[in-house]
């Protein structure tokens, strides 16, 4: 495995698409910081990558992963005798790393800039570092997820398609689901005028979507767990379980691993 790391690093290194994503990671932090410098904490600035972020896995999976697919590599390096295991766990190891170099590229003018254009940190720097590892974590389970399906769909085109529509479809659902659990418990109070002249508070009206009881925790839990939902959690400062986020984060990029293998171990590459 080894020499499929040093291989795939030196790869990976010569690769444009990696940086091409630094790039617009770099420039998107110093939009961020410039478009928002003076309005908000330090603390929404380290997090205003995560909408960003979930895109990032499917383009660089599809385009890296899927053309070693596609060029027949992955098949060579079997019949060079490389075991599949370590050509699966080889490529997401790679993965993960060009994402967290995306990240980086992301937070270093974040760090240099943002703590002269914003305010600084609104809570305890402990809160907001599990926060910030959480989104990464997060970053990472979005990851395993793609060299799951990266693994197994040997068209790029195809490969891409559906990975790119996939994190659509989740974002779209962890941000619906969100919206649902951000709905108020009462509207507020209204002042209107009476007859007499004199104002009135009218008192505050309970609001029927607000979820209750057992839809809530459903609801609550699809969002802490779907990476995406994460993501808008983490974007918008909405996080409930920040430690529950991380623990579901590791699970999914665990479980992705483990079930990836187990059915890259049977696929058939022709």
């Amino acid at each position: 495995m080894g020499e499929l790391l040093r291989a795939g690093f030196a790869r990976l290194w010569r690769a444009p698409l990696l940086w091409l994503g630094m790039a617009v990671m770099v420039c998107w932090g110093l939009q961020v910081c410039h478009g928002l410098r003076g309005e908000v904490h330090m603390d929404d600035l380290l997090q205003a990558h995560n909408l960003v972020t979930v895109f990032l896995p499917p383009v660089f999976c599809a385009m890296f992963l899927g053309a070693e697919h596609e060029n027949g590599t992955i098949r060579n390096k079997l019949i060079a005798g490389k075991s599949r295991t370590a050509v699966y766990l080889s490529s997401l190891v790679l993965s993960c790393a060009a994402c967290l170099l995306m990240l980086a590229a992301y937070f270093l003018p974040v760090a240099i800039w943002g703590p002269f254009l914003t305010e600084p940190l609104a809570r305890p720097l402990g809160v907001v570092a599990l926060e910030v590892g959480g989104s990464v974590l997060m970053a990472l389970a979005v990851t395993g997820l793609c060299t799951f399906g990266s693994m197994l769909i040997t068209r790029r085109a195809v490969l891409a398609v559906v990975l790119i529509l996939a994190a659509l479809a989740l974002l779209v659902a962890g941000a619906t689901v969100e919206n649902w659990l951000a709905e108020p418990e009462y509207y507020p109070a209204v002042i209107t005028m009476q007859e007499n002249g004199e104002l009135a508070e009218l008192p505050d009206v309970p609001n029927p979507y607000y979820l209750t009881g057992t839809k809530r925790a459903i609801c609550q839990f699809i969002s802490d767990f779907l990476p995406t939902g994460q993501a808008v959690q983490y974007n918008f400062g909405n996080v409930v379980h920040p430690m529950a986020l991380c623990l579901y984060s590791l699970f999914i990029l665990c479980a992705s691993a483990i079930g990836g293998l187990a059915a890259f171990r049977r696929k058939d590459l022709k």
